[in-house]
């Protein structure tokens, strides 16, 4: 009874590695299905805020609303593939002309897009998926995306303004020190990313 007992254990723990994808074979489904969003092959699901509905668009006709426009044409000319929250799985970053950014994201045989509400500072956005937003009020920061379904949620990992003398690390008051520290360590330890041209047709 053992043995029968043991074998049956194995043929479903067989099963269930057999059953179950890797990594690298997630990563490869994902960027294939995301090429095929890039090149205008397959649309990409996109909730809009404004108007609290979800549609399906392609790359190429794709418009996208903001404070000052209802609609504005996103006419994409780089990308690059950064694995943003760390699960092994890269994400697709498409930038335009207007350094606009447009995040896609494979899940569960779906694209989802995401356009965030920020200005997102070039260079400063590092393969660790970690990113710098562009102020105009001088202060300097380190942010990080993670998505859920059609939304997508940004946490501020760092953030430092020596005008105002505020420090702050995972969003808690910090020393001044403690906050150069970890902007040097992201440095000197993380690279920027590699973008690709987008050939115009």
């Amino acid at each position: 009874m053992k043995k029968f007992f043991a074998l049956f254990m194995c043929l479903v723990l067989c099963f269930c590695f057999a059953g179950c994808k890797n990594t690298e074979e997630r990563n490869e489904e994902a960027k294939a299905a995301l090429t095929r969003v890039l090149n205008k092959e397959e649309p990409f699901t996109i909730h809009n805020a404004d108007f609290n509905i979800t549609t399906q668009q392609y790359l190429e006709n794709f418009r996208f609303p903001t404070n000052n426009r209802l609609a504005n044409q996103f006419a994409p000319c780089k990308y690059a593939f950064v694995d943003l929250d760390k699960d092994g799985v890269d994400e697709l970053l498409v930038m335009d002309w207007l350094f606009n950014f447009l995040f896609l994201r494979y899940d569960e045989g779906k694209v989802y897009g995401y356009i965030p509400a920020i200005n997102i500072r070039i260079p400063g956005f590092k393969t660790d998926g970690s990113f710098m937003t562009f102020q105009y009020n001088g202060y300097t920061d380190i942010n990080r995306i993670s998505f859920s379904g059609t939304s997508y949620e940004i946490t501020q990992l760092a953030y430092k303004d020596d005008a105002a003398n505020k420090y702050l690390l995972n969003g808690k008051p910090a020393k001044k020190s403690e906050v150069e520290a970890f902007f040097e360590n992201r440095d000197k330890n993380t690279t920027e990313v590699a973008w690709t041209q987008i050939k115009q047709q």
